[in-house]
């Protein structure tokens, strides 16, 4: 296995899950938080464990370069597209149909192509022994305190669903708690 390639399988296995992805796109839309990252927190915590500050620090930072600079643009495009066809404003025929879905699996390869950049941050030599539904929680509990999104009971139950989903051995209740 491409080891580049890691993380992208591990988030379309998790993400192929439809209650994960609405969870994903509720903690996007209601809260800011970015699905990449949820998932690298569920990753990184399950096969590196918690992450460093500078490993913290440095996924942060890149994730939100690559966001603003290509993903949303991307999103946007796709979006004002989906509403204006919607509205009857552009016309639904093929050609405007075929680029749509292509600026979407545009917008999909670049979300691939940064899971890929945080990836290659992660520090292999440094894993040690660690809890992964710990550490995982852990990390998601950082990201959450760093965006000013605090752990309502609906933060943490939509946590929790992309966390179980993330660990086979874990339940959604015992994910739960960790994120308590």
């Amino acid at each position: 296995m491409n080891t580049s390639q890691i993380f992208w399988n591990f988030s379309n296995r998790v993400y192929q899950n439809d209650d994960v992805q609405d969870a994903c796109l509720a903690l996007q839309n209601k809260y800011g938080l970015d699905v990449n990252l949820i998932l690298f927190c569920c990753w990184s915590g399950a096969l590196h464990g918690e992450f460093t500050e500078e490993l913290f620090e440095q996924s942060l930072r890149e994730a939100l370069d690559w966001r603003q600079n290509v993903v949303e643009p991307l999103r946007n495009v796709r979006s004002w597209l989906k509403q204006e066809i919607q509205n009857g404003r552009i016309s639904a025929d093929s050609s405007v149909m075929d680029f749509r879905d292509a600026v979407k699996a545009t917008e999909l390869e670049s979300e691939r192509l940064q899971q890929i950049d945080l990836e290659r941050l992660v520090d292999r030599s440094s894993d040690g022994e660690f809890e992964p539904l710990n550490s995982s929680a852990r990390n998601l509990r950082r990201y959450c305190d760093r965006c000013g999104v605090d752990l309502t009971n609906d933060v943490k139950r939509l946590l929790a669903l992309v966390l179980d989903a993330s660990l086979s051995d874990v339940g959604p209740d015992e994910a739960l708690r960790a994120l308590s």
